[in-house]
């Protein structure tokens, strides 16, 4: 065991650790600045968010110990278990899970809500990486390669009944990625985003109705300046007034006085271009840089495709978050809710952010020898 241990430390991925735990710590700060007067809740202890959000990635760094222990391998074997009782999970959220924010997204576990969305993530990226492994020369069937589209296709189903489309297109982009990883057929990938695009017409009939405002809004956020397009313009001025060094922590105008709505959860990038400007922008995206770096080398490195595929998803996970949440609040994407890994609050995706992590060291130690 302790020759075991030895290894472990010696060949441990310490490069994207290192990266992981200052997101971490970085991402405490800005959320401090950003709740520091009670946000949400009048009389709030200011503290409040940055305990739990605490006490979230010191159960995530358990959760990382304990994934790292056991050969990533194992996971096959329980691959259709997870992505079974992932499906459980999602429709026992549509049946007793309670409505927030007009949505029904959570469970709640005494005072503690789960969304179990976010760990569907990683059930789906288990489960795709072992059937693209067994099954990668059935891929050149067409009809066989419409099978993994049917297997994600339960989740978005599910996830879009909560409502929650941006979850869902995530879902889409770690399959797409992966079949794309796999070796799968470019004409087969052509046709299922033409036949997707021009189902558009027909899809919007089924979005709901403050889903197709931030469509529009995000076409022309003057539109309803005061309603749908207001985070987005507050976050743009928030962004904007940063200038090169930003206010300052805890300087911002807009964060601090509250005109930015959701500032801890989707739009906390928005509070740290304000005070910490461009130059803090850069450091983060750095640090962004640093794990999609490693994560790629992961998947290259791996000895054999199942570790390369866990890679991959884990990568298109991170990597779609962190696009499409900058580029909402900038205002060059649509607003989709989708949270900011590592900074953004919220106890299920820092916990499955961290999960993630154990992934990636997981087959990076793995494909050692021992």
């Amino acid at each position: 065991m302790r020759e075991r241990l030895g290894k472990l430390t010696e060949n441990l991925d310490y490069t994207l650790l290192i990266a992981v735990v200052l997101l971490c710590f970085y991402g405490i700060v800005i959320l401090y600045s950003s709740t520091r007067f009670g946000y949400g809740v009048v009389g709030e202890n200011p503290l409040f968010y940055v305990k739990r959000q605490s006490l979230w990635i010191a159960s995530g760094f358990l959760l990382l110990i304990m994934i790292i222990l056991v050969d990533y391998h194992n996971l096959e074997r329980f691959s259709l278990a997870i992505y079974i009782f992932s499906i459980l999970s999602l429709i026992l959220v549509i049946v007793v899970g309670r409505i927030t924010h007009g949505s029904r997204r959570w469970l709640y576990l005494g005072v503690f809500p789960l969304q179990p969305s976010e760990f569907a993530k990683i059930a789906l990226i288990i489960f795709l990486a072992d059937f693209l492994s067994k099954n990668k020369t059935k891929m050149e069937n067409f009809t066989y390669f419409l099978l993994p589209f049917f297997y994600t296709g339960l989740y978005i189903l599910l996830i879009f009944m909560q409502p929650d489309l941006g979850t869902s297109l995530t879902y889409i982009v770690i399959l797409i990625i992966m079949l794309f990883v796999v070796g799968s057929r470019i004409k087969y990938l052509l046709t299922i985003f033409l036949v997707t695009f021009s189902s558009f017409p027909v899809l919007w009939h089924f979005l709901k109705d403050y889903q197709k405002r931030r469509i529009l809004v995000f076409l022309n956020p003057n539109l309803d300046p005061l309603g749908s397009g207001y985070n987005v313009i507050q976050s743009k001025i928030a962004i904007g007034s940063g200038g090169l060094l930003g206010k300052g922590i805890f300087q911002g105008l807009q964060s601090q006085l509250k005109f930015l709505p959701a500032q801890h959860t989707d739009f906390i990038f928005s509070v740290l271009g304000e005070e910490l400007g461009f130059i803090g922008a850069v450091l983060l995206l750095f640090l962004y840089i640093v794990i999609i770096w490693r994560g790629i080398k992961i998947a290259l490195e791996a000895k054999d495709i199942f570790g390369a595929l866990l890679a991959t998803g884990v990568v298109s996970f991170f990597l779609f978050h962190i696009v499409v949440n900058i580029g909402m609040t900038m205002g060059i994407l649509p607003a989709t809710g989708l949270p900011l890994p590592f900074i953004s609050y919220g106890g299920s995706f820092m916990l499955t952010n961290l999960i993630a992590v154990g992934l990636l060291l997981n087959v990076h130690l793995y494909k050692i020898k021992w």
